[in-house]
């Protein structure tokens, strides 16, 4: 009896020393930018805020319905959405292009404007020309400020997560029109990762 104790003592031990170095480390100085700890290299924290440009309307729209709900509803639910929506470094629609963000959104909430997306954002311009994000999650538009989850990237973004906060910047129901502020902060691994042999499903 006291063998097995002592054996599993002796297991535990280095994977608590592990958890609370990681722990000390991560809470660091106490700012996000701080880095967090993965193994012995550090991740940095990285920001980016772009400006998402919808028209629904129009003779040239970048976002065109795809289904309609049978039933009416204030919120639209039911409704599905493909879009191809320019990204822009300001607000102004002639500002530089960054890149794009593709995808579809779904009126999910049968009481509110909630919707559902998922979107990848594909860079153009600068060392992220080429990269990509996937974002996915719940977008209430009334709200000032929404979050929704970075789930993974592409590119020199490989492995990212994190989130990433909209703001409505400006609406025109006239044309359908909608701008709104997207800031990114993600984490990517910093270590230089070597691709193995493909693994044999027998």
């Amino acid at each position: 009896m006291a063998r097995a104790v002592l054996l599993f003592l002796l297991f535990l031990l280095p994977l608590l020393s592990y958890h609370l170095t990681a722990a000390v480390t991560a809470s660091g100085s106490g700012g996000p930018t701080d880095g967090l700890l993965r193994g012995n290299e550090k991740e940095r924290l990285t920001r980016l805020r772009f400006y998402w440009h919808d028209t629904s309307a129009g003779p040239n729209p970048s976002a065109v319905l795809v289904a309609q709900s049978a039933t009416k509803s204030a919120s639209s639910f039911g409704t599905v959405k493909v879009m191809d929506d320019p990204l822009t470094v300001g607000p102004n629609r002639s500002s530089l292009l960054v890149g794009k963000s593709q995808g579809i959104y779904v009126s999910a909430d049968k009481d509110t404007s909630g919707l559902l997306m998922a979107m990848t954002f594909s860079f153009v311009v600068g060392k992220y020309n080429g990269s990509t994000l996937a974002v996915v999650g719940r977008n209430e538009v009334k709200t000032h400020t929404r979050e929704m989850a970075i789930t993974g990237g592409t590119g020199l973004l490989r492995f990212a997560t994190g989130y990433v906060q909209a703001r409505t910047y400006s609406f025109d129901p006239t044309i359908g029109y909608t701008i709104v502020e997207y800031s990114c902060y993600f984490v990517t691994s910093p270590l230089k990762l070597t691709v193995p042999e493909y693994s044999h499903f027998i």
